[in-house]
């Protein structure tokens, strides 16, 4: 029993969870995600950022209540006989009260930090070495909130009235501290805060049907698209038109453009499936043709039936070149066909191809000339790229006049080399040298039963060329004859593929 490995089976695993869980990877789902992301965010932070805003406005406001009230206490303890008559002067009665009324603790120190009154009646007689006291003792008022401890720090420094005529001027002669508790107002944050979780709740709750209805219309046109593309039966239904978006018009400008060429693709098919059957149709009816003429002649003499059997061995060599030219096409079209690459002597190989091909030149009264600027060695499948030559001075000598002649002039240069193969034939029209090269094209319809062919000579030629990385061009004039130019590059590069394009 075969069972699969341990990385096929995660695989398998993998793919089974992505058909299970699909709507995982539905745009529409992360549009819906992306848009609770950032509202959720945006609604956490903006809450925060307003809840500390107003924190520090409460605190801000505490302090400066308090901070008022002691500079009030700290021009009467000023124009006092302090710190004496501290007392007297009803100054701890005021301070003991503010004391009750904002929950907070009033230190008074002399002119050497040293505790006079203490609110809270711990530390009188020690001194006061903290930072906002020197702070103060130096002439600075000093508001701190100490977050830790939850109070306000407060220091407001006394100045003596008696030496100088502006504030500037005046030495300071004592400090008062304060510490304010902040838990009132911490308090009325937190029960706003509390009221705001419930305002936020409800906005995630509105955000949540916002982000399904953006979701649904953003993704809206996409499936416009895929109804459209599906709804396609034919290609001769009319255009696909989505231009709620430019991705969307892009992507139906691409179907469209892809539907015409497979539109094009399976007219090539047919036609080919069409030219196929006929050309392998027409050697078959002439041997049965010639095959029922013999049945219908059974006193026929030898010598007919000799020429019969001669006619039908030539229609099987044909029905078997055609089919050897169809193989050696799909061979091509699916990579099959690989080169098989070597060292070659390019003008050794035009040298005995064109003596091979000498007979038939006679016969048909056209001389063949070849031309060879320089010697050129290059890196080609010589059996393929013979093959190729062959058929594009077959037709030169095939489709041209008696007399006429042939040329293939060969030159290089540091990259390629150059053939050109030019006739003095009858020439190809303009408006049919652009399909000279499809498959079972015959541009001479009417001499195509004189002349032997099968319509594939110059599709595989061209095909092959593309192979070697090089190019064909066609030029030619009703009449006056044909040029082929063909350029392969001297070193074949087996990865690069623009030829083939």
């Amino acid at each position: 029993m075969y069972r699969p490995s341990g990385d096929q089976a995660t695989s398998t695993k993998g793919k089974s969870f992505l058909l299970k869980y699909r709507f995982l990877r539905s745009f529409r789902l992360r549009i819906f995600l992306i848009i609770m992301l950032i509202g959720m965010c945006s609604l956490v932070v903006m809450r925060r950022g307003l809840l500390a805003n107003e924190r520090n406005a409460a605190i801000d406001q505490r302090s400066s209540s308090v901070m008022s009230m002691m500079r009030i206490l700290s021009n009467r303890i000023g124009s006092s006989f302090f710190p004496e008559d501290i007392s007297d002067g009803g100054i701890t009665g005021d301070l003991e009260l503010l004391s009750e009324v904002y929950n907070a603790r009033f230190i008074v120190t002399d002119s050497e930090l040293r505790i006079v009154f203490d609110t809270a009646d711990v530390d009188t007689g020690k001194y006061l070495l903290a930072g906002n006291a020197i702070s103060a003792f130096r002439g600075k008022s000093v508001s701190e909130f100490d977050k830790d401890e939850g109070v306000i720090e407060i220091a407001v420094p006394v100045y003596s009235s008696a030496e100088a005529d502006s504030e500037a001027g005046k030495p300071v002669n004592a400090v008062i501290l304060a510490e304010v508790s902040a838990k009132p107002v911490l308090n009325a944050v937190e029960q706003k805060s509390e009221r705001s979780l419930l305002i936020e709740l409800l906005a995630a709750v509105i955000l949540l049907g916002v982000a399904l209805i953006i979701s649904s219309i953003v993704v809206k046109p996409f499936d416009r698209v895929t109804g459209a593309i599906r709804g396609v039966v034919s290609y001769e239904d009319s255009e696909l038109v989505v231009s709620d978006y430019m991705e969307t018009e892009e992507i139906a400008d691409a179907f469209n453009d892809l539907r015409a060429r497979m539109k094009a693709v399976d007219e090539s098919r047919q036609e080919f499936v069409s030219n196929v059957s006929h050309e392998l149709k027409t050697p078959m009816a002439s041997v049965k043709v010639l095959a029922d003429s013999i049945n219908m002649m059974p006193d026929a003499p030898i010598e007919m039936y000799q020429d019969f059997m001669q006619d039908i061995s030539a229609e099987i060599d044909r029905e078997n070149a055609i089919i050897s030219n169809l193989l050696s096409l799909v061979k091509m079209d699916k990579g099959a066909g690989a080169l098989e690459i070597q060292k070659c002597d390019i003008n050794l190989m035009l040298e005995n191809l064109i003596k091979r091909l000498g007979p038939l030149a006679k016969k048909s009264e056209v001389d063949i000339i070849l031309e060879s600027m320089r010697n050129v060695t290059a890196d080609v499948d010589e059996l393929k790229l013979t093959s190729a030559i062959t058929n594009l001075i077959e037709n030169g000598i095939k489709y041209n006049k008696k007399p006429g002649w042939v040329k293939a002039h060969l030159d290089a240069d540091h990259r390629f080399f150059t053939l050109t193969i030019s006739d003095s034939g009858i020439g190809i029209p303009k408006e049919e040298q652009a399909h000279i090269f499809e498959r079972f094209y015959r541009v001479d319809k009417s001499h195509s039963k004189e002349i032997s062919g099968s319509g594939l000579g110059l599709s595989i030629a061209r095909r092959t060329i593309l192979l070697h990385r090089g190019s064909i061009k066609v030029d030619s004039e009703p009449g006056e004859g044909t040029t082929f130019t063909i350029r392969i590059p001297l070193s074949y590069i087996a990865d690069n593929t623009s030829g083939l394009d």
